[in-house]
C-alpha cells in the first residue's frame, strides 16, 4: 500500500454505529422522560390489554369521592366531642306532710295515728326530719319509726325543733306511728294532743346529669397505625363544694382531679392498646359540683401518616378474568383541572403507582396487582394535597 492512500470504511460497519448512536440518544431521552410522559409513551396507561378484542362492557367496582387529600405530616388525628354539663342538685324536698293530726287517749279509748312515706333513692336522700307545730298538748308524746322509738316526752312548746329521722332506720317503705300517754289516776281525765303541719322532709341529690357518656369511633385503619391516645378540654365550674372529675376510657380510670376552672386540662397520654377498633366508651363523671366541659379533643397518635385507603372485592369469578385477562381492570382518578400538577402515589395491594401528570385523568390498567376477596387502594400526595374529583375502579370485557 502506497503512503496516504485512503481506506474506504465498511459501510455495514457505518450503518450498524448509526443505529446504536440513535439507540443511545433514544434510550437518554425516555429516561429523562417525566414518569407519566414515560408511562404514555410506553402505551403503560392503555386500557386495553393488547389485544385486537374490542372490551365495551364496562362493570363498576367502586366509586368514591376522596376531596382533598393532605399530607399529614404531624401524624395526628384530631375527634372534636361536643360540650356538656356535669352536675349534681340537691334540693329539700317534702316527702309526705298532713295538715293536722289529732291524738287522744283516755281509760276506754284511744286514738292513735300513723303516717307513711316512701324513700325512691335512699342512697341519696340525706338528712331526714319530723317538724310539726303543737297547737294543744297534754301528756307524754311517742314518735316511733318502723317500731324504733324516737321521741317519748311531754311537749312544752308549740312549735317544737324538728325531731331527726336516723338514716339507718329508714328504707324504702316507713311508717311513723304517734300517740299520747293515757291520764293515770286520772282516769276520768283524757289526754289530747293536735298536731299541725306534720311534715317529713330530706334532701334530695339529682344525680341523673352526674355522668355523661362520649363514644370515640375508631378504624380498622387507625387503630392499625394507632401509638397513643391523649384528650384536652377546657372547664368551667363552681370551685366551692366541687368533687374530683373522673374520666374512664372503656371503663378504666385515666384521670381524676378538681381540675382549675377556666383553664386547658391535658390528660396524660394513654397507651394505644388501650382503644378497641369501634366504639370506645368515654365516661366523665362527678359526685358533686357542677362542670361545664367544652373544647374536648380526642387526639388519635398514629405510627405513621395515614391516608385514605378504599376497599373493593372480587369473587372467584372477577378474580378469574382479572388473572387470565379475560377483563382489563382499571382504576381511574379524575382531577379537577388540567393545568396544575399533580403529584402522588397509588398503591394497589401495595403496589406501587407513581402518578406526574398535568391531565385531568389518569387511567392505570392493575390486572397483575389484584388478589381475590378484599383489595385495597391508597392514595398519598407527594406534595402537601391532592385533589381529587373521583376515584373509580371499573373493568371492561
Amino acid at each position: 500500500m502506497k503512503k496516504g492512500q485512503l481506506i474506504n470504511p465498511n459501510p455495514q460497519s457505518m450503518v450498524a454505529l448509526l443505529i446504536f448512536i440513535i439507540g443511545v440518544v433514544l434510550v437518554m431521552y425516555i429516561l429523562f422522560l417525566p414518569p407519566a410522559d414515560r408511562a404514555d409513551l410506553l402505551e403503560q396507561n392503555r386500557t386495553s390489554s393488547g389485544s385486537d378484542t374490542d372490551r365495551d362492557k364496562i362493570t363498576v367496582l367502586m366509586t368514591q369521592d376522596p376531596g382533598r387529600i393532605s399530607n399529614i405530616a404531624d401524624k395526628e388525628i384530631i375527634k372534636d366531642i361536643p360540650s356538656f354539663n356535669l352536675f349534681t342538685r340537691t334540693d329539700a324536698k317534702v316527702l309526705t306532710e298532713f295538715d293536722s293530726l289529732y291524738l287522744k287517749k283516755s281509760l276506754f279509748e284511744e286514738q292513735l295515728r300513723n303516717i307513711s312515706f316512701r324513700i325512691s333513692d335512699l342512697k341519696n336522700t340525706d338528712n331526714y326530719a319530723l317538724s310539726y307545730n303543737v297547737p294543744k298538748h297534754n301528756g307524754i308524746l311517742t314518735i316511733s319509726l318502723n317500731g324504733n322509738i324516737l321521741l317519748s316526752n311531754e311537749i312544752l312548746t308549740a312549735s317544737p325543733s324538728p325531731l331527726k329521722l336516723p338514716k339507718d332506720l329508714l328504707k324504702e317503705s316507713n311508717e311513723i306511728i304517734f300517740r299520747v300517754s293515757g291520764p293515770g289516776i286520772e282516769f276520768w281525765k283524757s289526754n289530747e294532743y293536735i298536731l299541725e303541719n306534720v311534715k317529713v322532709t330530706a334532701d334530695v341529690t339529682d344525680i341523673t346529669s352526674r355522668e355523661n357518656i362520649q363514644i370515640l369511633h375508631v378504624t380498622e385503619q387507625e387503630k392499625g397505625n394507632l401509638e397513643s391516645f391523649e384528650l384536652r378540654f377546657a372547664t368551667n365550674c363552681e370551685k366551692l363544694g366541687t368533687g374530683p372529675l373522673e374520666i374512664y376510657l372503656r371503663k378504666r380510670l385515666i384521670y381524676s382531679s378538681v381540675p382549675d376552672c377556666g383553664t386547658s386540662v391535658l390528660v396524660p397520654e394513654v397507651d394505644g392498646s388501650r382503644l378497641i377498633q369501634g366504639e370506645n366508651d368515654l365516661l366523665f363523671r362527678t359526685e358533686k359540683g357542677n362542670y361545664l366541659l367544652y373544647g374536648i379533643e380526642a387526639k388519635l397518635n398514629l405510627k405513621k401518616p395515614l391516608f385514605p385507603t378504599y376497599f373493593f372485592s372480587l369473587n372467584d369469578e372477577t378474580f378469574s378474568k382479572a388473572k387470565n385477562d379475560k377483563a382489563d381492570f382499571n382504576v381511574s382518578i379524575l382531577f379537577p383541572n388540567s393545568e396544575d400538577r399533580k403529584k402522588g402515589i397509588v398503591l394497589v395491594n401495595d403496589y406501587i403507582l407513581e402518578i406526574e401528570t398535568y391531565d385531568a385523568l389518569y387511567n392505570r390498567k392493575v390486572n397483575s396487582f389484584l388478589r381475590k376477596g378484599n383489595n385495597a387502594i391508597e392514595i398519598q400526595p407527594k406534595g402537601d394535597k391532592l385533589d381529587i374529583v373521583e376515584l373509580k375502579v371499573f373493568f371492561a370485557e
